[in-house]
């Protein structure tokens, strides 16, 4: 009967196509300048469309950044160039909001019915959604690895696709995402536990891509670059520990983007071992109790957050170790994950039969809800005039080199101009 039921609830391509065009325009609302005002942010100018005016579109494509290679930014910024400068930002920008999307779409494919029904789903990918404290990875494709990584991770744990289109779609994107940052070195043994408990050979076709990306990721960290990631002294400590999970993560997932991790105090640190220890506590009943899909998601995010502390991208400043810049830094992309894990757990809590269980998260999930209406657009970036800086590149003669600034604030982008056809 519940197969019977999900067939009929199985949605057709065009309505696929709908939520698709609904979900783009659903996180336009969240940054309208990233339309309508399109700029520049970090490595999607200086590193990305950089490097594929200065070298070349398949010379920067070969480039690793931070000793990853990142093929979706390279292959974005290589399509900017067939536009005006003016319009670069908005290329790519369209293309991160189109990564935004595609998880919606593939929760909500009959073959994600192991995540449970349709309406079941479709609170999930409200979630996701809607999840607070996501400021750094709205219509940047510089983040778009954190997307990419969770589609390919509902791909992985999605039943095996039957048709042929499905299949070349599965290992294009699966090798996509995996050339385009580390989490493809998470993902792996979770697609190998998979392959060996389900006994599909398919499966085995899905593993393979995702070792050769992983292949392809460890040459660029160990061989190509080996240096690209000095790993510094983190100041880790219990203390720490406990202020970035409960402001960063159970915090944050409830309320948005906030400071209470970056304060200090005797009875400020009672309130943030006990915030962390509950936090975990639901994931942990969360991850014994619920299907594998889920325990599966909950691992990856755990592996996520595990490296984010362990080797951060963050250079610590004279006044402060790498964890204590880790405690002001809201809404970045190391809190992705963990804070979705977070957010699906408490949805999985409210549908379980253990009533003191489902009133908690039931409250949590309400003020949730506050925290996603406090925090629903995100601030428009700080105009740095990027459609003059446009004009006078066009207006600047061949050979003469340009910096354009970019947000956030002391990053830059510098393009040296050649002839069109070049």
């Amino acid at each position: 009967m519940d197969k019977q039921l999900e067939r009929q609830t199985e949605l057709r391509l065009w309505q696929h196509g709908l939520i698709f065009f609904c979900v783009c325009a659903l996180w336009v609302t969240k940054r309208p300048d990233a339309i309508f005002h399109a700029q520049f942010w970090a490595e999607d100018g200086r590193v990305f469309f950089g490097d594929a005016y200065n070298f070349g579109p398949w010379t920067a494509l070969l480039r690793p950044n931070v000793g990853y290679f990142h093929a979706v930014p390279r292959l974005g910024a290589s399509l900017a160039l067939l536009f005006p400068l003016s319009l670069a930002p908005l290329v790519l920008n369209l293309i991160a909001i189109v990564i935004q999307a595609l998880p919606v779409n593939i929760l909500l494919l009959s073959r994600s019915s192991v995540w449970g029904s349709v309406r079941y789903r479709s609170l999930l990918a409200a979630i996701y959604l809607a999840l607070p404290n996501s400021g750094e990875l709205t219509a940047i494709i510089t983040n778009s690895q954190c997307l990419l990584a969770l589609s390919a991770f509902l791909l992985v744990v999605a039943a095996t696709p039957q048709s042929v289109g499905g299949r070349i779609f599965d290992i294009f994107f699966l090798l996509l995402s995996g050339l385009s940052g580390p989490y493809c070195i998470f993902l792996l043994p979770i697609a190998l536990f998979l392959a060996w408990k389900c006994c599909e050979r398919w499966r085995w076709v899905s593993v393979g891509a995702i070792a050769a990306s992983c292949l392809v990721q460890a040459w660029g960290l160990l061989i190509v670059s080996p240096s690209a990631r000095p790993h510094y002294s983190l100041g880790a400590s219990p203390s720490l520990l406990a202020r970035i999970l409960a402001g960063q993560v159970y915090v944050a997932t409830l309320l948005g983007s906030n400071s209470l991790a970056a304060r200090s105090g005797p009875w400020l640190s009672v309130l943030f071992f006990g915030v962390a220890i509950g936090g975990t506590a639901i994931i942990a009943i969360c991850f014994v109790k619920s299907a594998l899909e889920m325990k599966l998601f909950i691992l990856l995010s755990s592996m996520v957050l595990a490296a984010s502390l362990i080797s951060p991208f963050v250079p610590p400043s004279a006044k402060a170790s790498v964890w204590e810049l880790l405690t002001r830094a809201s809404g970045i992309h190391y809190w992705f994950f963990p804070t979705l894990a977070f957010a699906w757990s408490l949805l999985w809590c409210f549908h379980c039969r253990v009533v003191a269980l489902k009133a908690a998260s039931a409250v949590l999930l309400c003020l949730m809800c506050f925290g996603i209406a406090l925090g629903w657009r995100y601030p428009a970036f700080k105009d740095l005039h990027f459609a003059e800086y446009a004009r006078q590149f066009g207006a600047a003669p061949v050979g003469t080199a340009v910096t354009i600034p970019e947000n956030p604030e002391g990053w830059n982008m510098r393009l040296v101009k050649h002839r069109p056809s070049q």
